[in-house]
């Protein structure tokens, strides 16, 4: 299952070229005819130029997503990206400025819906028709960028467990708060 959700990231991260942390990460329906929702504005610009990537998850963060190492650059296209690699699953973090987060309603690999915000910024999650265990969060930080986090969980949650959409808002969440905390 890795491989394929991995396969996931690596086809939408190539043809993307893809609140609070108590909100919930389950899509919403997707509003009109597959264009993009109207969202809230942005309560800031956060330009992503100069941002690593691997530094926007603390490591304090790390246990609740059962991660004991820090990510890695994933390099391969011109978005930079960072993956961790942990006992359920994997992580990443990519900071797409070749594109605006419209881009992802474009009739792509993958179903876009809008969500709850994180941290006030508009948000979307992107599904994979064939891979149940992968969920892609993207956030609107300025016009034509955006981070786009992805959960890939080895295994589906069990019952009593959060969704992987509601993890990847939570890491998502997580990565957004070093952002506006930044300078």
């Amino acid at each position: 299952m890795r491989c394929a959700a991995l396969l996931g990231l690596m086809v939408l991260a190539t043809t993307a070229s893809g609140c609070t942390t108590t909100s919930s990460g389950e899509p919403h329906p997707a509003r009109g005819n597959g264009s993009q929702p109207e969202s809230p504005a942005r309560p800031r610009d956060i330009r992503l130029d100069d941002v690593d990537p691997c530094a926007l998850v603390p490591a304090s963060d790390y246990p609740e997503f059962s991660l004991d190492q820090p990510g890695k650059p994933d390099e391969g296209d011109e978005d930079p990206k960072c993956l961790w690699m942990g006992e359920t699953g994997y992580f990443s973090t990519g900071l797409i400025m070749s594109e605006g987060v419209e881009a992802l309603f474009e009739d792509r690999h993958g179903e876009a819906a809008d969500t709850d915000p994180v941290e006030g910024f508009p948000a979307y999650t992107v599904t994979l028709p064939d891979d149940d265990n992968a969920c892609f969060v993207a956030v609107d930080v300025a016009d034509g960028q955006y981070l786009l986090v992805q959960v890939g969980l080895d295994h589906a949650p069990a019952e009593n467990q959060p969704s992987v959409c509601d993890t990847a808002h939570r890491f998502a969440a997580s990565a957004m708060g070093s952002l506006v905390d930044g300078p």
